[in-house]
């Protein structure tokens, strides 16, 4: 009977120190994971289809381990925000550089350039279609245009120079071969026509605005 109460005995404070060190066990992996390094990480709060422009709703930012942080992850919904989607990024995923436009325009196509509701049409020109060799990518201008039958209008105003003709280099006196604007795309139509039917004659002008001038005359026209 002694025998088997020290068996008991024994047994039990076998067991208690098996217990005891599983707690500790556990305890400690608890206090290791919260001691993990962790970095911030702007992720997706649904899946955001390629060409959307993302809005600071479409994202978040979690806490990941470092262990798990792509190389190519953003730790700022500020830098995310207002950037066009390359490819499709999926809810809950890390938004990558790879997947958004370059904050840098210049390193993205022209067709990240072009605003929403605008179109990118190219303009052929010459040194007098062209002011001249003094227009720059960026700069805003006019367009306008006068018909066979003499009756002269804008026929877009205040839009955008995207870019320049490829051979073309400004203030030194090369004639521009092309300059490409972004036209709403409600005046896309009224500029194509206007272009066309005037393209043999040249009775097309770009006119230069002023940076800080943002007027629109309105369908003021002209006839001799």
């Amino acid at each position: 009977m002694e025998n088997s109460m020290k068996k008991l005995i024994l047994i039990a404070l076998a067991v208690a120190i098996i217990t005891g060190f599983a707690v500790f066990q556990f305890a400690s992996s608890l206090q290791n994971g919260s001691n993990q390094k962790t970095q911030p990480v702007v992720v997706a709060t649904k899946t955001i289809p390629k060409g959307t422009t993302i809005l600071p709703e479409m994202v978040l930012v979690k806490q990941l381990p470092v262990d798990a942080v792509h190389p190519l992850s953003i730790g700022n919904v500020e830098d995310v925000a207002g950037r066009i989607t390359k490819e499709t990024i999926e809810a809950d995923e890390q938004v990558l550089t790879s997947r958004l436009s370059d904050v840098n325009q210049e390193n993205n196509s022209l067709s990240y350039a072009i605003p929403t509701n605008y179109r990118a049409v190219t303009i052929q020109t010459d040194e007098v279609v062209g002011v001249a060799g003094y227009l720059t990518k960026g700069d805003h201008v006019d367009v306008v245009s006068t018909s066979i039958s003499g009756v002269t209008q804008f026929v877009v105003e205040n839009v955008e120079i995207l870019e320049i003709g490829s051979t073309a280099t400004n203030k030194n006196g090369e004639d521009y071969t092309s300059v490409t604007i972004a036209v709403p795309v409600g005046d896309v139509t009224k500029l194509s026509y206007s272009l066309v039917s005037d393209v043999d004659t040249g009775l097309y002008r770009l006119v230069l605005r002023s940076p800080v001038d943002n007027g629109i005359a309105g369908p003021v026209t002209y006839t001799p």
